[in-house]
This record gives structure tokens, C-alpha cells and sequence, in this order.
């Protein structure tokens, strides 16, 4: 059986931890970041996460409720809400970027893990296009955490952006969804005028279910120092979670082969 593996560099220094997107699932999973880190860190971890969080919009009325924010907090950006937040309660130095971010190949290799949860698929198309998987050998694996849903659906994707063993490759959600490419994020991105709407498109709970299994994705990885899944396939309506096996035979279930 093969196995996402902890990468030995996490346990030596802050994991520099990247997360694009902090609205209906990452603002949510900005918490759950949280709580890992401080988990982290009462375990004896040197350092525990190091979070750089990017967006570019601002909190809207029709954001309370389903997302992770107050009504104090409207017409804030995003980012800097929850980092300032968090750097003041919990004494952290985490960093907000109020801007979308460039999916270019250097600024991603600066990080350790990539988190996103953005609702364009073209961000994550690019981000994917991006992977140079082989480029640096002897350098330490990076690890890409991909969440995205429907109405009432869901996928969380745990694999590589880099790494220098082919062997050890867990694919990422680019590799398994490379439709993504194509699709077309200009729906998605009409802004709702009320919750009512925004609730009419999502239901209420599937957000925080998959920013829940994102970070037990996480924690399961720190705590054993491996997973034997690299996600889950998530419906709220028939409160169901699928563990996506690593396993070859169901990647090429998606098309994914291996690299060539």
C-alpha cells in the first residue's frame, strides 16, 4: 500500500503554509489552520504553521452567517480580517495579502504546502500548470490541498506539487480534474445580493464539512506521519464522505496514468 507522506523538513521548522481563498470554505478552514497550529505547538512542534493568506475581496452582508465572519467585519478585506484577528488573540505573525494571487511557478515554490479554496477554476487550473515536479532534485516535496463544491457536493485533494521521487508522486487535483482548465468561472463569480441567494446556490453546512475534512487530512498527516487517503468525496444531502484511496487503479479511474 502506498502512503501521502509527512515530509521530515515539517518537523524541523514552521511549515510555510500557503492558503488562496478565505470565503465560503476558507474562512472556515482559517480556523481549522488555527487550531492546528496551536495543536502544533502544545505537541512541542518548532514552530508550528507559518500561514500567508491571499484575497482580494471584501466582506459583504450576505457573507454572515456562511462564512467565517461578523457583522463588525463588513467591507473589510477578507485576509486581512482574519489574519489581523488572529495575530492579535493568538500572538501569531501570519500574513495577509489583500490581492489575488499569482499562480506563478517561484512564488509557489516559496511555500511547503498550498492550500486552496477558491471558487475559479482557472486559479486552480493555473496552479496545476505550474507543478515542475522534477526540477529540483534533493529539494523537499510540496504538498497542494485542493477543496471545491457544488450546491451540495464536494472534493477534498490531498497530493504533490513537487516532489523529486517519481515513484513517491500522489497526484494532485489538476491531474485527477484537468477539465478544469476549461471551465468557465464566470458564473461562479456573480456576487449574490442576500444570503437568501447565496443559500439558494450552497447549503448552509457544506463549507465547514469540507474545511473539517481538509484539516483532519491535516492532522491525521502530522499525527501518524502518513495517510493512506488523499481525500474524500463529499454529499451533504446524503450526509455521505467517500475516502479517495491512494491507489492507481482508482486514479485512473479520473484518467490520471502516472507521468510518462
Amino acid at each position: 500500500m502506498s502512503y501521502l507522506l509527512l515530509p521530515e523538513s515539517w518537523l524541523e521548522r514552521p511549515v510555510r503554509t500557503l492558503l488562496i481563498g478565505v470565503g465560503g470554505t476558507g474562512s472556515h478552514l482559517f480556523g481549522g489552520l488555527l487550531a492546528l497550529d496551536h495543536a502544533l505547538r502544545a505537541l512541542d512542534h518548532p514552530g508550528g504553521l507559518h500561514v500567508t493568506v491571499y484575497d482580494p475581496d471584501r466582506v459583504s452582508a450576505h457573507n454572515i452567517g456562511r462564512q467565517a465572519y461578523w457583522p463588525q467585519d463588513v467591507g473589510q478585506n477578507k485576509a486581512e480580517t482574519l489574519v489581523q484577528r488572529a495575530n492579535l488573540i493568538m500572538g501569531l505573525d501570519w500574513r495577509a495579502v489583500p490581492q489575488r494571487f499569482p499562480a506563478q511557478a517561484d512564488e509557489l515554490s516559496a511555500y511547503d504546502l498550498i492550500v486552496t479554496a477558491v471558487d475559479q477554476a482557472q486559479v486552480r487550473a493555473q496552479i496545476g500548470q505550474a507543478v515542475s515536479p522534477f526540477a529540483y532534485p534533493g529539494r523537499p516535496p510540496i504538498l497542494w490541498l485542493d477543496t471545491g463544491n457544488s450546491a451540495t457536493q464536494a472534493q477534498v485533494i490531498f497530493g504533490h506539487w513537487r516532489h523529486p521521487d517519481r515513484a513517491a508522486w500522489i497526484p494532485n487535483v489538476f491531474q485527477l480534474y484537468p477539465e478544469l482548465a476549461t471551465l468557465d468561472d464566470r458564473a461562479q463569480r456573480e456576487p449574490s445580493c442576500s444570503a437568501a441567494e447565496a443559500l439558494t446556490r450552497q447549503w448552509l453546512p457544506i463549507n465547514r464539512l469540507v474545511a473539517d475534512v481538509a484539516q483532519s487530512l491535516l492532522w491525521m498527516l502530522f499525527r501518524e506521519g502518513q495517510v493512506e487517503t488523499h481525500g474524500a468525496l463529499i454529499d451533504v444531502r446524503t450526509l455521505s464522505v467517500q475516502p479517495l484511496r491512494i491507489d492507481p487503479q482508482v486514479w485512473a479511474g479520473f484518467g490520471w496514468r502516472g507521468w510518462p
